[in-house]
């Protein structure tokens, strides 16, 4: 009985019951906090992942939209809590190869990054003397398009300057028709890589664009590039037939796309045929030889050079 009570009582015994206690309670507080740890990580990447798609697909087909034959070819995610930052390149398919123009970042999530962007940048023409025209990131110049239903002071013309040009290179140019056309009466021989420029614009956007090109300079009144919504083919445009798939595909980025001015003019074109569809003008990619034999066509009212490469 005494040996029961020194062992009951004994006090380094119950010190080092005490700490093994501490060190049970200890080890399963990690073994739980590391389980968590990873459960979590597991859940905010695969939430995380999930939205990341979901951005991808929606900024895809914003540039595809508004970026004549343009797409982005390569993101890069840095992934935070629920959310993160994409840097992705924007690229052009250019009828033989397709090259860079821009990088730009957006942010996904739950939790999206806050986006922080500093730089400068500038036109040419603003002493009034020359266009307004803006550049990309590698150095081209932002293509110009003239609505046909607007009456603007002055029309940019580059076919001169393309006679002018030197070398064997392949010219993206954009043209803008003399009036609205719709596919079956559009007969002009394209080439084979074309993106055709079609009438999204309410009346009120047109009335807009009226008075600006009223009141304002003719060196700033144009529509520019990534105000203009449009699709291309691969293919020579023979027929209304040709324009079918790729129609359907305008419609659906339409539906998909992240600005909120896409998917209302997806509400606006998505009950109209394509046989009612009207073009207003087109980017066509060829030489210079092939470019001054399109431009001389009598329904092109304006041309605009974008980016040139070399041939090869």
């Amino acid at each position: 009985m005494n040996d029961f009570s020194e062992d009951l009582f004994d006090e380094k015994k119950i010190k080092k019951a005490v700490r093994r206690g501490k060190l049970k309670t200890i080890i399963t507080v990690i073994i739980i906090s590391i389980v968590v740890f990873v459960v979590l990580n597991i859940a905010n990447s695969a939430i995380s992942a999930n939205y990341s798609e979901k951005a991808f697909k929606q900024w895809d087909a914003y540039v595809r939209l508004s970026t004549p034959n343009g797409y982005i070819s390569e993101t890069v995610d840095s992934r935070g809590l629920l959310g993160g930052v994409s840097n992705y390149e924007i690229s052009k398919d250019f009828k033989i190869k397709s090259v860079v123009i821009e990088r730009k970042q957006y942010s996904f999530g739950l939790i999206p990054s806050v986006l922080v962007s500093r730089g400068s940048g500038g036109k040419i023409g603003m002493t009034g003397e020359d266009w307004q025209f803006g550049y990309k990131e590698n150095g081209w110049r932002e293509m110009m398009f003239f609505h046909p239903n607007v009456s603007y002071k002055k029309y940019k013309d580059d076919e001169d300057q393309i006679e002018l040009m030197q070398g064997d290179k392949i010219y993206e140019v954009a043209i803008s028709f003399d009036q609205p056309y719709k596919p079956n009466e559009l007969f002009i021989q394209l080439p084979e890589m074309t993106w055709f420029w079609v009438d999204t614009y309410s009346s009120d956007q047109l009335n807009e664009f009226q008075q600006e090109a009223k009141e304002n300079d003719w060196t700033s009144t144009f529509i520019r590039e990534h105000d203009v919504l449009g699709f291309s083919i691969n293919t020579p445009f023979i027929s209304i037939h040709d324009l079918e798939v790729e129609y359907e595909q305008f419609l659906e980025l339409l539906q998909m796309s992240i600005s909120r001015d896409h998917r209302n003019t997806f509400n606006k074109m998505k009950d109209v045929k394509l046989e009612d569809v009207e073009l207003l003008g087109a980017v066509v990619y060829g030489t210079k030889e092939e470019i001054v034999e399109i431009l001389k066509e009598p329904i092109i009212k304006a041309s605009s050079i974008g980016g040139v490469i070399e041939n090869y």
